[in-house]
């Protein structure tokens, strides 16, 4: 099955990748090859983006802001995990670390839509698309990965994968499937079954953990007898 779009417009990076980008989390429903026809000349100076796509529409799980430093990807941003201090004997309530930059599925078609507010896609990308995506269709989104660096065929409906897009776009930067047979494609993150807010949780604990205060012994009262 195959689509295809006729767009008059602008069709680059410049345009439409702006920003750090997402994590998408989600279950693979379908994939087809989507074509973009350009109808207008585009300009020397910007990257016009590829014409030709696997078109992935997933159910959306979870997502969160790509992180950078120095123009190297790092894992999201966290808040500590704490330890308060409870009771006069020394005894402390954990506090968990928690994704700072984790956003919901209206937060993520706002920002991947560029501007369209009717649908998470931009307008005029595949306009009969509309009706089966979010927010018409709750939490189904879908993004386009360029068919030359991405075979359609390791995927299948059901599948669990994780999506990084280019900028806040719906363009597809990586695409993974989330088993133990492909590598997970997450700054830091070796685990491959596990949702990546659990990896990068467990990963800050560990590292918290080693610096949470110890509680005090407790005096023995027979030594003031």
């Amino acid at each position: 099955m195959s689509s295809s779009t006729n767009y008059s417009g602008a069709f680059t990076k410049e345009r439409f990748c702006g920003g750090d980008g997402f994590i998408v989390e989600g279950i693979l429903q379908k994939h087809n090859i989507h074509t973009v026809f350009l109808q207008a000349k585009q300009t020397l100076h910007d990257t016009v983006l590829p014409t030709r796509y696997v078109a992935i529409t997933i159910e959306f799980d979870n997502a969160v802001k790509r992180n950078w430093k120095d123009g190297v990807e790092i894992p999201p941003k966290m808040t500590r995990a704490t330890a308060i201090t409870k009771g006069y004997l020394n005894k402390f309530d954990r506090v968990q670390a928690t994704l700072v930059d984790k956003v919901n599925a209206d937060q993520l078609s706002t920002a991947i839509s560029n501007g369209n507010k009717n649908s998470s896609l931009p307008s005029n990308f595949h306009d009969d698309a509309i009706k089966n995506l979010h927010p018409n269709k709750k939490n189904y989104f879908e993004f386009w990965a360029d068919v030359d660096k991405f075979s359609h065929k390791i995927f299948k409906s059901g599948d669990e994968v994780r999506i990084k897009t280019m900028g806040d776009s719906i363009f597809v930067d990586s695409v993974v499937k989330m088993d133990s047979n492909n590598i997970a494609n997450f700054a830091g993150d070796s685990n491959l079954g596990d949702s990546f807010a659990n990896n990068i949780m467990k990963r800050y604990d560990q590292i918290e953990s080693n610096n949470k205060p110890q509680p005090e012994e407790e005096e023995d009262d027979d030594e003031w007898k």
